[in-house]
Parts: C-alpha cells; sequence; structure tokens
C-alpha cells in the first residue's frame, strides 16, 4: 500500500494513535514506563516481554496498564522465547490487559502459524517485523495487518541485509497487502518524510528512546549514546552472541567490537531480571539497564545510524513532540508555495 497519503498524516489501520510513530520494544530498555509515557503523548508506546517469565510478563502489562489509558504494544520474540514460552508470554499478556483496552503484539521475527489463532477474537492487532521483501509477504499471510521493515541502519539484531530503503521499494514492488513501518537510522523529519514517500505510512524508533527519562538503560549507556558522533560510533558486530545467536547486530563501538580478535571469555557485569541477580559474562546479547554494575562499556549498548541526533536525556513526551515539529517541518518544506505553483502554471 502506498505511503503517499501518510506522508501528509493519513494514520495506517491498526495503529491506535493520533501519530504513526512505534517506539521500539528493547529489552530491559522498554519499560512499563517508558511505554505509558510514549502511548501518553499520541505515539505507540511498547513494552518488551524479551525473555520474561508469563509471571512477569502478566505483572508488566498490568503496571503499563495503570501508568497510561492510552493503547501500547508489546514485543515478543519468538527466536528467542521458544514456542513453549511464547505461548505463556502470549497468553499471560492477552489476560492481563483491560476488557477496554487494544493491544499491538508485536512480533520481532516472523511469528509462529498457531499466533494468529491466538489472537483471534482478542483485543490485539498483530504487527510483525521483518527483514526481507519476502519475509513482509509471509507476514501479512500470517495475519500481520502492519509490518515493520527493518533496515541495516537499526540499533540492535538485524534481521536482513537491505538497507532501509531498498527494503521498502522491494516490499512495495511485491504488492504486500500491509501497512508498512519504517525502521532503521530515523532520527528526523526529513528523514521521516523520505521513506513515506517510498512507500512507508509510519516509523518505529528504537535509538531515540534508549535516552528517554522513563527508559531502563544504565546511565552510562545513555551518555555513551549522546556523546556519540553518528553512524560511524556504531557498527554491525557478531560479538554479542551469548544468548541469542546467529544474529548479526548494530551497536557503539567499544573495546568488544573493536578488538582484532575476540576478548576473553569471562563475567563482566551483574545484573537483575524480575529481582534475580544474574551475572552477565563478555559477549551476553543482554543491554546494561538501571539494575546493572560492572563494565558497562564493554556490554551490548544497541545504536543504529540515528544516534548523532541523541543529545541529551528528555523526557519521552519530549522525544515525541520533537519528532511531530521535525516531521511537520519537514512536510511544509515540501508543499509548493503559492508562488511556485503561479510561475509553473
Amino acid at each position: 500500500m502506498t505511503g503517499s497519503d501518510t506522508a501528509h498524516g493519513r494514520l495506517p489501520a491498526g495503529l491506535p494513535v493520533s501519530f504513526p510513530l512505534v517506539q521500539a520494544g528493547m529489552g530491559g530498555i522498554a519499560t512499563p514506563r517508558l511505554a505509558a509515557a510514549v502511548s501518553d503523548a499520541g505515539a505507540l508506546g511498547t513494552i518488551a516481554l524479551y525473555k520474561l517469565a508469563a509471571d512477569s510478563c502478566r505483572a508488566a502489562v498490568v503496571e503499563t496498564a495503570a501508568l497510561t489509558a492510552r493503547p501500547f504494544g508489546v514485543n515478543v520474540i519468538p527466536e528467542v522465547a521458544g514456542d513453549t514460552l511464547l505461548r505463556a508470554q502470549v497468553g499471560a499478556a492477552v489476560q492481563a490487559m483491560p476488557d477496554d483496552r487494544p493491544m499491538v503484539l508485536n512480533s520481532y521475527g516472523l511469528p509462529p502459524a498457531w499466533l494468529t489463532s491466538e489472537l483471534e477474537g482478542s483485543r490485539f492487532t498483530l504487527m510483525v517485523q521483518v527483514g526481507t521483501p519476502d519475509d513482509a509477504v509471509r507476514a501479512t499471510e500470517l495475519g500481520a495487518r502492519t509490518v515493520i521493515l527493518q533496515g541495516t541502519e537499526a540499533g540492535g539484531h538485524l534481521l536482513g541485509q537491505l538497507p532501509l530503503d531498498e527494503l521498502i521499494t522491494g516490499t512495495v514492488a511485491l504488492n504486500a497487502p500491509a501497512y508498512l513501518v519504517a525502521a532503521g537510522g530515523i532520527a528526523d523529519g526529513r528523514r521521516m518524510r523520505r521513506v513515506c514517500e517510498l512507500g512507508a505510512e509510519g516509523w518505529l524508533l528504537g535509538t531515540a528512546f534508549v535516552a528517554a527519562r522513563e527508559s531502563g538503560a544504565h546511565e552510562l549507556y545513555k551518555s555513551a549514546l549522546i556523546d556519540a558522533g553518528g553512524e560511524g560510533d556504531t557498527v554491525v558486530s557478531d560479538r554479542f552472541e551469548i544468548g541469542w545467536p546467529g544474529r548479526p547486530h548494530r551497536v557503539l563501538r567499544s573495546p568488544v567490537t573493536d578488538s582484532p580478535s575476540p576478548l576473553p571469555s569471562q563475567f563482566i557485569a551483574w545484573t537483575s531480571v524480575a529481582g534475580e541477580r544474574h551475572p552477565v559474562p563478555r559477549g551476553s546479547a543482554a543491554a546494561p539497564t538501571t539494575e546493572t554494575t560492572g563494565r558497562i562499556d564493554e556490554m551490548a549498548r544497541y545504536a543504529g545510524h540515528g544516534c548523532g541526533a541523541v543529545r541529551a536525556v528528555l523526557p519521552a513526551a519530549d522525544i515525541v513532540a520533537a519528532l511531530r515539529e521535525s516531521h511537520a517541518h519537514a512536510l511544509a518544506a515540501a508543499l509548493p508555495t503559492k508562488e511556485s505553483v503561479t510561475h509553473g502554471a
């Protein structure tokens, strides 16, 4: 479906928002406080279920619903959770959501076929994130109304090998029957407008929200992101595969990524998940959170090409408002003036 109308404000179906912006589900970072703040600002906040047990998933949904009256999303990762845990996570999230509230289920990667049946009759809308045009089509066959296209400019684990513009145009050429949301390196209104001109109808941003005041990211992670000058300070690496093997990932450069050979395996930090303390080995896929102590600079500090636009720790509402304003200015700059229309007649 074309994104030309969305470039001027039309909202993708299935996104219960006033501004077609989705905050990415980032394990340990996308907290209930962050999701609620983003949703209250008119975009779609998202909580990350990652590897959480069912009870913790239920608690996260309940907490988020108590913090905002707006719809929000939950993010699941089928290839990491595995079938048994994924079923438990989805069941807990569906049961915990208030009866009068819609919700978006954001699947990172193609979900199993049973997920569509599981959601049938519920208030959940399925959104699927992919990295290839063929997977975008497959996602619609699995019931996705909205498909997120992740380009290689994105921070975090990568689902494909195509830059965002090529991924959008390739997907549009296949006439995938879905609303397309662009992800990867988007940080300002000009870029937002550009991807919509190519065929997207909304945007998913993660890096922009890592440094949000409500984010669960460690303060040193936020500081490193703020200090980053841009895409040159990120690198696609395979050095953080423990817990999530087989996916390259874009992170801030560090002694771990820049070493000619892998650094020795050892525990470098401690972190807490659902109240339990765990050691963190060098090479873990876990991002440093407020619950982490240790060598933060050697952990996986995920960041995309848009990191150069992150300049301060701000409330999530201010981040959404700035993106709205930047997008509005970009649209206004693209509109022909009365004088130019007259001269062109």
